[in-house]
């Protein structure tokens, strides 16, 4: 068994000191699991965002790149033209298979995003767009899109993983962690 570093020393005390400080109180077996959970959850290597997503860039790449205000972002990320995502720090970030070189957005992206929407979190989505998928032929569907294949084989693997998503329990700790993030376009 190793033994402890200084800093995860550090945080047992003050642990410690948090518990001393406070009356005592009855802890359930669910709220030990819940502090594990949330301890692993915050120890654990995070992954980097473009290790989920793709590699990624901030609003002012995409506004630079399209030639489009901040507002025309964010109207159209509203109208599920462009997929964002914001991190816990409140920083939105953007994959960048969903730019074009001729400076325009993936054509058709709000019909299948549109799907997504409102049944999985954003982070979700943008996973799912750069996984492989056998209903694509084992492509990603950021791949579909950008090569422009059949639409409708697209927007109908959305569809079917939006409703897999939906009657999924969620399995996400009561507090999602900072995904470390790298913005690169």
């Amino acid at each position: 068994m190793r033994r402890l570093t200084s800093s995860e020393r550090d945080l047992l005390d003050a642990i410690e000191h948090a518990l001393l400080s406070r009356r005592a109180s009855a802890i359930t077996p669910e709220t030990i699991a819940q502090a594990a959970h949330l301890v692993r959850s915050m120890t654990d290597p995070r992954p980097q965002m473009e290790d989920l997503v793709g590699p990624v860039c901030t609003t002012a790449d995409v506004g630079e790149w399209l030639g489009i205000t901040r507002q025309g972002i964010n109207k159209a990320v509203r109208e599920n033209r462009i997929l964002a995502i914001q991190s816990p720090s409140t920083t939105w970030y953007y994959p960048t298979w969903q730019l074009l070189d001729d400076h325009s957005v993936v054509p058709q992206m709000s019909q299948v995003l549109g799907r997504l929407v409102d049944r999985v979190d954003q982070l979700t989505a943008a996973r799912w767009f750069w996984t492989a998928s056998a209903a694509l032929e084992g492509a990603t569907p950021a791949r579909w899109l950008t090569d422009q294949r059949d639409i409708h084989a697209v927007v109908r693997a959305a569809e079917s993983y939006a409703k897999r998503q939906a009657n999924r329990q969620s399995d996400r700790p009561l507090y999602d962690p900072e995904i470390a993030t790298a913005s690169r376009a």
